[in-house]
């Protein structure tokens, strides 16, 4: 029995010791850089010698151990011939300036004793063919380490899952409107702080949603949510439903926020809106919002803070640009307004109110009022 029990424990160090191994330096440009240099190593004419030779480089240029020497293998018998013959073509052209009076059926027939023969020419031109042969492999495993890393990550964060495959349906607009919402979707906070926030078979509604990017994220999400995108901007509005199409639970309308008639919901967004409107305007528009919000609902507003400076400045600055070369539509220069200012409405319409920050890199200053509405609880 004891036997056995240490029979065991050095079964699972050795895995362990080989989990690990596998799993140093595995990022995918680290795992091309070890395929490209084992790759190289296993042109080269040491034979004997390419197994020490893999542990050194990948020791010193911390690359995975496993993958380099893998890569090196590329030298076995049926094809070291050819690397061979190739490497030392192209060693005597570079060194001597002459191809070799040598064909492939030789070489094959005399390869062991042209080693030592030719080594000088081999270990030049060795480097080469390994280099480009490792320049194809390490491409290639690259791309199906950078895919299989981007599924295991959107496999355990469905949110990201749904913000990519909604930046992907944008694909299909025209390309300064996909440009934009490629950026976007990369860059501002806003999606991945709202999202988690609407629970499953909600039925949300997003005023102000320009292309209808926020609900194309939510629609793509586990679960069943439906969700109303209100615009008046009809071009941005027309490439949201191009990019919407096919997809269960969107519907994008043309209409203003300040009169569009808001059906019953459970969740309702406004994201960057109230600053393009007057602030009467704007508590009309946040009255009208309680009123059609059912018991329990949410309100998302996500707004800059006019009381704030320094990054905040930033954004303000770039919501004026944006009105003023037409991008965004609004009643002239955005009137924003202070934090406390505006958490105080909207508690003075019935909401208990929770501000988060949500800035980026291109928006900082800007924060999330979540409002529930009281007359039932509700967990977000």
């Amino acid at each position: 029995m004891n036997l056995l029990r240490s029979v065991r424990r050095l079964h699972a160090r050795i895995h362990a010791w080989w989990l690990a191994l596998l799993a140093e330096h595995s990022d995918p440009g680290q795992l091309a850089a070890a395929v490209l240099v084992g790759a190289i190593a296993g042109c080269t004419p040491l034979f004997g010698l390419h197994f020490p030779l893999c542990l050194a480089l990948a020791w010193v240029l911390r690359l995975n151990k496993v993958t380099v020497y893998l890569a090196a293998n590329i030298s076995i018998p049926p094809l070291a011939p050819f690397l061979g013959f190739a490497s030392v073509q192209i060693g005597e052209r570079l060194l001597h300036g002459r191809w070799l009076m040598l064909d492939l059926a030789e070489f094959r027939h005399h390869f062991p004793s042209l080693v030592a023969r030719f080594f000088v020419d081999w270990l030049v031109g060795g480097l080469l063919v390994g280099a480009a042969i490792g320049a194809v492999l390490a491409s290639a495993v690259y791309g199906i380490a950078t895919a299989r890393r981007r599924t295991a990550v959107t496999a355990a964060d469905p949110v990201r899952a749904a913000i990519l495959a909604a930046s992907r349906r944008f694909r299909a607009v025209a390309r300064p409107l996909r440009m934009y919402a490629f950026f976007k979707y990369r860059l501002d906070p806003c999606y991945r702080a709202i999202a988690p926030l609407v629970p499953d078979g909600a039925f949300a509604v997003d005023l102000g949603t320009g292309m209808g990017m926020l609900p194309l994220v939510l629609a793509l999400l586990p679960g069943k949510r439906r969700v109303l995108g209100v615009d008046w901007d009809a071009p941005k509005l027309a490439a949201g439903r191009t990019a919407a199409a096919g997809l269960d639970g969107v519907e994008l309308a043309f209409g203003d926020a300040r009169d569009f008639t808001i059906p019953p919901c459970d969740v309702i967004t406004l994201v960057d809106v109230l600053h393009y409107y007057e602030p009467p305007v704007q508590r009309a528009l946040l009255s009208r919002c309680a009123e059609s919000l059912r018991p329990g609902g949410l309100l998302l507003v996500r707004e800059g803070d006019a009381a704030r400076q320094s990054g905040a400045r930033w954004t303000r600055s770039l919501e004026a640009a944006a009105v003023g070369i037409g991008w965004n539509r609004g009643d002239g220069r955005p009137k924003f307004r202070s934090l406390d200012d505006l958490r105080a409405e909207i508690e003075s319409l019935g909401f208990q109110v929770q501000v988060d920050p949500v800035a980026g890199k291109l928006h900082p200053g800007n924060v999330l009022l979540r409002g529930v509405r009281e007359g039932q609880a509700r967990t977000t």
